[in-house]
């Protein structure tokens, strides 16, 4: 009889293929998002191998912030094709600097919480839909839904800019901290 191979099983093949190529690349998009657990967890053990051993770099391309923390060193947060922050993980998630990035965090559940439990903090959502990318977008990306829009946000792209040691962010709004305000002046 055939076995057919997982999902899991199949791309923990196709990064060994990788391996046995001596790759100092590995482009992973969405790498967790079709397999259960146990898989989950093999992938991620495999791919810290692969960076410890063979010194290889890993991009990751995700939604799941989960793994984000867990695996990377830097990131990189994207919408609507746009980079709207890029900061080390832990400045990240202790300090985001864009609201969409806020809204993003927002929305994961946080470990202990209940639905049931008095005084939780809900979930939030960002309002909105998200922009059409079949016409230019004018101004911030992220405009329609902010909730910290002004005219500028609507009719200028904010350029990424150092907001922190480390921690950019594309936000009119956005504050810059002292240490880097003086490198400026």
């Amino acid at each position: 009889p055939v076995k057919t191979l997982g999902v899991g099983q199949q791309q923990l093949i196709e990064i060994a293929k990788a391996l046995a190529k001596n790759v100092k690349l590995l482009i992973l998009d969405e790498p967790t998002s079709a397999l259960n657990e146990d898989d989950s967890r093999n992938l991620l053990d495999l791919m810290r191998g692969l960076k410890s051993t063979v010194g290889a770099a890993i991009l990751l391309i995700t939604h799941d912030l989960g793994v984000v923390a867990e695996m990377a060193e830097r990131v990189v947060v994207m919408y609507a094709g746009r980079k709207v922050e890029e900061a080390p993980v832990g400045a990240l998630f202790a300090t985001p600097r864009h609201p969409y990035t806020r809204g993003l965090l927002g929305a994961v559940p946080k470990l202990g919480s209940s639905l049931e439990e008095e005084g939780r903090s809900k979930l939030s959502e960002i309002p909105g839909m998200v922009p059409s990318l079949r016409k230019p977008i004018v101004g911030c990306s992220f405009a329609g839904r902010c909730p910290l829009v002004t005219d500028i946000c609507r009719t200028t792209e904010p350029l990424i800019e150092l907001k922190a040691p480390g921690h950019s962010a594309a936000c009119h709004h956005s504050p810059v901290e002292a240490s880097v305000a003086g490198m400026a002046a």
